[in-house]
């Protein structure tokens, strides 16, 4: 069992580590061993990532922090930026060579590739903005404004309340796929969102999307499709020829199960104390029963899978493992699924509130589950304090099949401090709580 003590040790020395990530236009792409890695740029989602985390630090009165929440906030408004058509680049130079950055501080493209916009990578934004807002940073404000106004210029398809994809630097033409990878992530902004500015439009908009991922996964027996037409119809070939993608990958993803699974309970508590949702009445059950099923399926199909502990990355529509990587990010997003399950549930049950769907899930059976995924995580993840190995094969060996490296730490240090504050709200509100 994981302590108080272990878990803000763990933090502070992950946040330690993050210090490597430095470099002149924002935070790069390290190794296992913390140096840059030279065949990365300094990319918008793992900038997005750093920064919302960092301001959660300076939320929690960690004033060590602040000047990495501030170069965070510098490459987000100015390195990253492009100068030309607006948005942001997916990824650019390090700002270590001559030519790398112009004389207002934007940064070339990393690639001719990395001039494409992405929803991904843009949700990303949204969140450090929103996060920064509620840290007090002077820049917020302009960069959450501007971030949410190209968002529903170019991002939101409102006919459906959905995200479209990607486009290229001139945002003359949107590609023709979507996916629920990036309107997880979307949600998950959103949701920053409404608790940086109490704009109950956010919660509107984050809930309608669960509600679209809730339906899909229960016509597919709780595991969620990912990739869909410019229709929004599934495609289940896409990518089947990638089953290890790391953004795209074919199949069910487990660890994305976890994730929803954890926003919608999330999502759900927070409307039902706002009073705009009843999760006693059958229009707002499903914010709870889905999530316990999505979390039920994730666990039968990805936990010891193949013999051994761990999550596999990916299976099919069945439940066979068809990647059997074990990311670090799967187990970090499996052990807040069940935490955030039975903090909602106490919750529930104390205001009265009960259904028979619900009624046999064990408390005590999700702290076990979370405690023994804490314990993996431990033996296998944790090389040393502050760095955890990215990625391991079906043996619980080093592998860097999809991952090199630790490029982030969002996923570590949010199941690091999710026991400390209010479980519903987003990281950042939850930082400002008396407990943490």
């Amino acid at each position: 069992m994981v302590t108080p003590d272990w878990r803000h040790a763990e933090r502070d020395a992950l946040v330690s580590f993050a210090r490597n990530a430095i470099t002149p236009t924002g935070f790069g792409y390290l190794d296992a061993d913390g140096v840059h890695q030279d065949d990365h740029g300094v990319e918008l989602w793992i900038n997005g990532r750093f920064t919302h985390v960092f301001a959660c630090e300076v939320i929690r009165g960690n004033e060590g922090a602040r000047d990495l929440l501030d170069h965070g906030m510098r490459a987000l408004t100015h390195s990253l930026r492009d100068p030309r058509y607006d948005g942001w680049f997916a990824s650019v130079a390090t700002g270590e060579g001559p030519d790398d950055v112009d004389a207002n501080g934007h940064a070339r493209p990393f690639t001719p590739d990395d001039t494409r916009k992405q929803a991904y990578s843009h949700a990303f934004v949204i969140l450090a903005a929103a996060s920064a807002l509620q840290a007090g940073h002077d820049q917020a404000r302009a960069l959450f404004d501007d971030a949410v106004e190209l968002f529903d210029r170019y991002w939101w398809e409102g006919e459906v309340g959905r995200a479209c994809e990607s486009y290229p630097r001139d945002w003359s033409t949107c590609e023709a796929y979507r996916g629920i990878n990036a309107n997880m992530h979307t949600t998950e902004c959103f949701l920053a969102a409404f608790d940086a500015t109490g704009e109950r439009r956010y919660l509107e908009r984050a809930l309608g999307i669960i509600r679209f991922a809730m339906s899909q996964a229960a016509d597919n027996d709780h595991r969620i499709p990912e990739h869909y037409t410019a229709e929004w119809i599934q495609d289940p070939d896409y990518n089947r020829d990638k089953p290890a993608d790391p953004f795209r990958p074919w199949g069910a993803t487990v660890g994305h199960a976890f994730e929803w699974a954890r926003l919608a309970l999330q999502a759900g508590i927070v409307a039902h104390r706002e009073g705009f949702v009843d999760l006693a009445g059958e229009q707002g059950e499903w914010l709870v029963t889905e999530p316990l099923r999505l979390i039920a399926q994730a666990e039968a199909d990805g936990w010891h899978a193949d013999g051994a502990d761990g999550f596999v990355y990916t299976t099919d529509f069945k439940g066979t493992p068809i990647t059997h990587e074990r990311m670090h990010w799967v187990v970090c997003e499996a052990i807040n699924a069940v935490h955030v399950a039975r903090r909602a549930l106490d919750e529930l049950t104390a205001a009265g509130i009960a259904n028979p769907e619900w009624a046999h899930v064990s408390l005590s059976d999700y702290e076990t589950k979370e405690n023994r995924w804490w314990d993996y995580a431990r033996e296998y993840l944790l090389a040393a304090p502050g760095r955890w190995r990215e990625e391991l094969d079906r043996h619980n060996q080093l592998s860097e099949k999809t991952w090199r490296g630790m490029p982030e730490i969002y996923h570590a240090y949010q199941a690091l401090v999710l026991p400390d504050g209010d479980f519903a709200p987003g990281f950042a509100k939850a930082a400002a709580s008396p407990a943490s």
